[in-house]
């Protein structure tokens, strides 16, 4: 960081604020360490892809860096970097490279070698995106569903009726597992 203008620099009534960067750096690492795996593990939820739920949370906390000395001073900061990384998800250049095959590939992405948790990723496959982005908000993230409709930038309404579709179809999709598959662990565990 540096110095703010203040009375030493000729400007009167300014205070000076020099934000230790040692602290600040393990501050902002601390967080990390301690977010990070649950950030990615909701992104995968999203995306269905861990490689590209990576780069979404590495995304969101290289802008977080950047003007971490303001982003550390809000209520949640953990809420800040998540919303940038489900905005990523909603990015056109993203969902062009999905579309061209440009992306990394999908089917080759097992985010896990548990047979119940791969149930439960097939079964959000078949949940569009802008519904299955509101189900992980409001039931993995436990966000509550005025901050979702905020982070989607929709109404509160259309936040419900989403989540509600979103939970019929994944337990429609649950119910048709062949029966030889293990029984799924309760989604929201994982």
């Amino acid at each position: 960081m540096g110095m703010q203008p203040g009375p030493e620099m000729g400007y009167p009534g300014a205070t000076v604020t020099i934000a230790p960067e040692p602290s600040l750096r393990a501050e902002f690492g601390a967080h990390l360490e301690m977010n990070y795996p649950r950030l990615v593990a909701q992104l995968c939820m999203i995306t269905l892809n861990s490689a590209e739920a990576q780069d979404l949370v590495q995304e969101a906390y290289a802008r977080a860096w950047q003007r971490w000395a303001d982003i550390r001073e809000l209520p949640n900061p953990t809420g800040w970097v998540r919303e940038m990384a489900v905005q990523g998800t909603t990015s056109k250049w993203r969902r062009l490279k999905a579309r061209l095959g440009l992306d990394r590939a999908r089917a080759a992405d097992t985010p896990s070698d548990d047979p119940a948790h791969a149930a439960v990723l097939d079964a959000l496959r078949q949940i569009p995106l802008y519904r299955r982005r509101v189900l992980v908000l409001a039931d993995i993230a436990h966000l509550p569903l005025d901050e979702v409709a905020e982070i989607e930038g929709i109404d509160f309404g259309v936040v419900e009726g989403r989540l509600a579709q979103a939970r019929r179809e994944l337990n429609e999709y649950m119910a048709l597992r062949p029966a030889t598959q293990p029984p799924a662990v309760n989604w929201e565990d994982m």
